[in-house]
């Protein structure tokens, strides 16, 4: 006793054509019209450092500029611990990668007074609000520091 699998239905299998063939449509128009596109503002950056991050032989982080390999700012021990925590994930992530932590990020204030941090050797951005403004002012206060040095 063979059992043959029943056929398809030949509506079924021209009802999923259809429904693919309209969804390229769909998308093919809303490309070429922009209907439903939402950009992200340009952001317009008015203040900015670019800085190296290494870990202190007391447990604390220093912040250096690439250039000179002087000291921006250093957070001691118990200090800046948002700063520790994000820029050991990032470490992480460039060692997983293959890279290493030479490399300088750019910490960036935009006029809408947004903090963001780019890795250059990655290209990625975080905003750096979206953790909270005390975290935030952990960074923020190497670019306060950037402007009362200068």
């Amino acid at each position: 006793m063979s059992h043959q699998p029943e056929p398809v239905p030949r509506a079924l299998l021209v009802g999923a054509g259809a429904l693919v063939v309209a969804s390229l449509v769909g998308v093919g128009f809303a490309r070429v019209t922009d209907i439903g596109v939402q950009r992200a503002p340009e952001l317009r950056v008015v203040d900015k450092v670019t800085v190296v991050f290494r870990d202190e032989a007391d447990g604390g982080v220093g912040v250096y500029d690439p250039e000179s390999n002087e000291a921006v700012h250093i957070f001691g021990p118990g200090e800046g611990g948002f700063v520790r925590t994000a820029m050991r994930a990032v470490a992480h992530t460039r060692k997983v990668s293959g890279a290493g932590p030479e490399a300088p990020f750019e910490l960036a204030r935009t006029e809408e007074g947004r903090l963001l941090l780019t890795d250059t050797l990655t290209g990625r951005t975080v905003s750096l609000e979206a953790f909270g403004d005390a975290n935030a002012g952990d960074f923020a206060q190497l670019l306060d520091k950037k402007g009362s040095d200068a």
